[in-house]
């Protein structure tokens, strides 16, 4: 055989080869414009939740921190972490303590109805398992979340004196204080721990309208009426008050 011929059959196998390769690939193309799948044949996936894996508590904490309710509220998010948080509204770390189940679920959907003038925007656009999830974590903050082996550092601001922070602290006992609240390792889980009150950024007038009408700083309008944890210190002297509030303020 000469060598034109084995030439000619090589470049006839070649093409051969071509064509076969060009008319699968053709073949193939036309299956996907023509071709459509059926339920059966791709099955669908539901697809994963994030959430999936968390327990009710740990997805209320993400509820909690996405509605960005630190925003105007200081919390412990850890147990025996510190404060974060800005104090717009009350001190949630003891807030599981103070409040059941119900109250939080309908403060959070319509908080008008039980504070009426809050300035608390309402969560009812939260899907259910979300408020669920937000009042478990909520019901966590309890007083096993604060600190209690540790003593404040008394810092007396410019403006008070010696004689008004030692007053002050008499006070806090002698006014039943010490029975809701914390400072250091004394006094009650009912209301916020104040072992570091001075360094929660309330002015003293703040304090001192806390102190007159404790609800008064959370509503806009009157507050007569609407149930609130705290009573009460109006009764108390000019002087008595800003004894008080140094007291308050110089704990660091």
């Amino acid at each position: 055989m000469t060598h034109e011929r084995w030439n000619s059959l090589i470049l006839a196998l070649f093409f051969l080869i071509t064509v076969g390769v060009l008319a699968a690939k053709g073949i193939s193309l036309l299956e996907s414009f023509w071709y459509t799948p059926t339920a059966e044949s791709t099955p669908r996936r539901p697809p994963v939740s994030p959430f999936g894996q968390l327990s009710i508590v740990e997805r209320g904490k993400l509820v909690f921190q996405a509605a960005g309710c630190t925003s105007c509220h200081l919390a412990r998010l850890e147990p025996g972490g510190p404060q974060v948080g800005f104090p717009v509204g009350p001190n949630l770390s003891n807030a599981g303590v103070r409040r059941d189940e119900t109250w939080l679920r309908d403060h959070y959907i319509d908080p008008q109805k039980l504070v009426p003038g809050s300035k608390m925007n309402s969560f009812a656009y939260l899907p259910p398992e979300e408020l669920d999830a937000l009042v478990a974590y909520m019901k966590t903050f309890n007083a096993q979340r604060e600190p209690a082996d540790e003593e404040p550092n008394i810092v007396i601001p410019e403006r008070f004196t010696q004689d008004q922070v030692e007053r002050g602290k008499t006070l806090f006992t002698s006014q039943g204080c010490v029975g809701c609240h914390t400072i250091g390792k004394t006094g009650g889980p009912i209301g916020p721990n104040l072992t570091r009150a001075g360094t929660h950024g309330r002015t003293d007038e703040w304090q001192i309208r806390h102190l007159q009408d404790p609800l008064s700083v959370y509503v806009i309008g009157p507050t007569d009426g609407i149930p609130w944890p705290m009573p009460r210190f109006n009764n108390l002297s000019d002087e008595d008050l800003q004894a008080l509030v140094a007291y308050l303020q110089s704990l660091r």
